[in-house]
């Protein structure tokens, strides 16, 4: 469909009617989102998000640092009213989603059709990945309220001078204040920013420069300070910060930085990055039994988007946030596990522009209607068999749920589960996996002396089990936890001792 000038909204401008179609938009999502959202602490970091909540200290990991002390600072606000940790965790990330949308539809609105706008958020938020990321416990879809933030203040502030040195001082405070959101998405506004603002489209002076570093310093301190001071000081929280970065950054299989490097590596994790976008935009389930297979159907799935992206009406924000998310693939490439789909939630902001790129192409109203309805078909019909995972209790909590009900005075080794546990099973004795032969040593008198000793992995110190109990769900909900199995140890399959 050609744009129609007549309905784009004023460059640089919004209507009233716009800013009461995105509040409606905000509505309806917040309650969808609200309605569907998990009721449990799916995730090991939503068990350390709700302990934050009672007690902020990164370095016990409630959360792990940095922290993400803006995110736990909303779910305290909310926890105040409905004193319940993963009600006030997952409500955050409804109201966040639904946020997210609006602000999306009002920076599309700039030179789209309201129409269009309203359908191309509609989809963005109601395909798979983005519709999933509104109900859990996590930060990424709150994070994303500072990147639409940045998107809709940099491109709305009126052309003058008092307007743009607002404008750089709302854009360095948010871009601050995402650090302590959310930090990946602090590099796709920083990216972003810069091909926005590109040196040859008009000169860049000292003085603006300036002003936005201070700006951003501002927005840096406004919660690094009151972290620092909750965690001990400055210097404990530096040195628990750099801590888990350096763990992180030296661990195999999670940073290319912690693995040796072999043209084979390279490649399966390459396989697997591609495959795994394809999965964040793809309205079916990619298995990864396959990798190569899994690889080419991906980068047709991007394709698309990308193609249709690249041409939406909305080009001048679209084509700078594809570029800025080419750089944090890139990003996730070396020091994030390219499995994590949560990871690519930045990527639905591409679904959307598609949509309105794709809807573009029927000028007639009929041929419009019958592309909008196949697109909602491939996009959102997968989204209710995804989020319907939402309903079933996660395995960690199922698994600890049968422990107590089956063997409440049983020992549980379980790296797995020993987070949940915390939270779950607070009566219950769980420990960590022995990583030594003295642990060994513990684990074998708790057999002498007579205890039942359970565990998640099917043998430990060299002693074997059988199966007790299995709880399992989509992968595409969180990989980490999708498949929980309880064996009993010192207990042959068979049921021999």
């Amino acid at each position: 469909m050609a744009r129609n000038p007549h309905n784009a909204s004023p460059p640089g401008g919004l209507s009233s009617r716009d800013v009461l179609t995105a509040s409606l938009l905000f509505a309806g999502l917040a309650t969808l989102f609200a309605v569907t959202r998990s009721h449990w602490l799916d995730d090991w970091d939503s068990v350390n998000f709700a302990l934050a909540l009672d007690d902020f200290d990164v370095v016990k990991h409630q959360p792990h640092p940095p922290g993400y002390p803006i995110y736990v600072a909303a779910g305290k606000l909310v926890y105040r009213v409905l004193a319940d940790h993963a009600a006030a965790l997952t409500l955050v990330s409804a109201l966040a989603g639904a946020a997210v949308a609006s602000m999306f539809y009002l920076i599309d609105r700039r030179r789209n059709d309201w129409q269009m706008a309203l359908c191309a958020a509609l989809i963005m938020a109601l395909s798979p990945l983005y519709w999933l990321q509104s109900g859990l416990a996590l930060t990424d879809m709150f994070g994303m309220v500072f990147v639409l933030a940045f998107m809709l203040l940099e491109g709305t502030t009126p052309a003058t001078a008092r307007g743009q040195f607002m404008r750089r001082v709302a854009c360095g405070l948010i871009a601050g204040m995402s650090l302590g959101a959310r930090p990946h998405l602090t590099l796709l506004i920083v990216l972003y920013w810069c091909f926005r603002a590109s040196p040859w489209s008009s000169p860049i002076k000292v003085s603006h420069v300036l002003t936005t570093a201070l700006a951003l310093a501002l927005g840096i301190a406004a919660w690094l300070v009151p972290a620092s001071l909750a965690t001990g000081g400055p210097q404990t929280y530096w040195t628990a910060t750099v801590g888990q970065f350096e763990w992180r950054l030296g661990r195999p299989g999670v940073s290319v930085l912690g693995t040796p490097i072999t043209f084979d590596y390279w490649l399966a994790r390459g396989l697997n990055l591609i495959g795994s976008v394809g999965q964040a935009f793809a309205p079916m389930h990619l298995t990864a039994d396959h990798i190569a297979r899994r690889a080419a159907i991906s980068l047709l799935i991007i394709a698309f988007y990308v193609v249709f992206a690249w041409r939406s009406p909305s080009k001048d924000v679209a084509r700078p946030y594809i570029l800025a998310s080419s750089i944090y693939l890139g990003m996730l490439f070396i020091l994030l596990p390219v499995r994590h789909l949560r990871y690519f939630l930045p990527l639905a902001l591409i679904v959307g522009w598609a949509a309105s790129g794709y809807l573009a192409m029927f000028v007639k109203p009929v041929f419009r209607a019958v592309a909008l309805a196949a697109l909602l078909a491939v996009t959102v019909l997968p989204s209710f068999f995804l989020v319907g995972e939402l309903t079933r209790t996660p395995p960690p909590v199922s698994a600890l749920d049968w422990v107590r009900s089956n063997q409440p005075a049983a020992i549980l080794y379980s790296d797995q589960l020993r987070r949940h546990a915390a939270f779950y099973w607070r009566e219950g004795d769980s420990r960590a996996e022995p990583q030594s032969e003295k642990g060994c040593d513990k684990l074998r008198k708790d057999f002498e002396a007579g205890r039942v000793v359970l565990s998640t992995k099917p043998e430990l110190c060299g002693i074997s089990g059988r199966e007790l109990a299995s709880f399992k769900r989509d992968a595409r909900v969180h990989d980490k936890h999708h498949r929980i199995t309880i064996f009993e140890l010192g207990k042959l399959p068979g049921g021999q001792g």
